[in-house]
């Protein structure tokens, strides 16, 4: 199955929307609700972001998963003063390419874009309670900064994943 990742055309911008609004009722119909569907138009994603920061995987010329990308993330990480991070959000994989390995494969593509925009780290954050989620970013060397209460309401584990050459330089 080929694989491409790639930021996300105009004419994919609902679609993005879908992958999320799937992905949000999805983790709410296992008991485990995380993002509220009201919260997920254009508007509110794109605040302060552009087309830019949203990336797609496509296979078959289907838009399979989804991600925001982006250089700067004061609400989440208001300490990061230095702009040596590059922030990951709103990972998300459509139901039906589930196991499919594409999880592994975007955190991939985030970490190399990373290093290309010459970041020392990696950054996200993830509900606190979600032990599955957290077992993957940390297969995948993301290591825990700390936790906290989001917006007073959510409980959320911070990540980092080092990026070697430029962490080291």
């Amino acid at each position: 199955m080929e694989i491409t990742i790639r930021r996300i055309h105009d004419s994919e911008l609902n679609t993005f929307i879908d992958v999320l609004t799937e992905g949000a009722r999805w983790i709410a119909n296992n008991n485990v609700p995380m993002w509220d569907e009201s919260d997920l138009t254009l508007d509110q994603l794109l605040h302060g972001l552009t087309k830019d920061n949203v990336y797609a995987a496509i296979i078959g010329g289907e838009v399979a998963a989804v991600m925001i990308l982006q250089e700067e993330d004061s609400f989440f990480w208001p300490e990061d003063l230095s702009n040596d991070s590059l922030y990951l959000h709103k990972l998300c994989i459509r139901r039906k390419y589930a196991k499919a390995g594409l999880s592994s494969r975007m955190l991939e593509f985030a970490k190399n874009r990373a290093h290309d925009l010459h970041k020392s780290y990696l950054k996200l954050d993830c509900a606190s309670d979600r032990p599955s989620l957290r077992q993957l970013y940390e297969q995948h060397g993301f290591q825990l900064v700390h936790e906290a209460q989001v917006m007073e309401k959510y409980s959320a584990a911070f990540y980092q994943f080092t990026v070697k050459s430029y962490a080291e330089a």
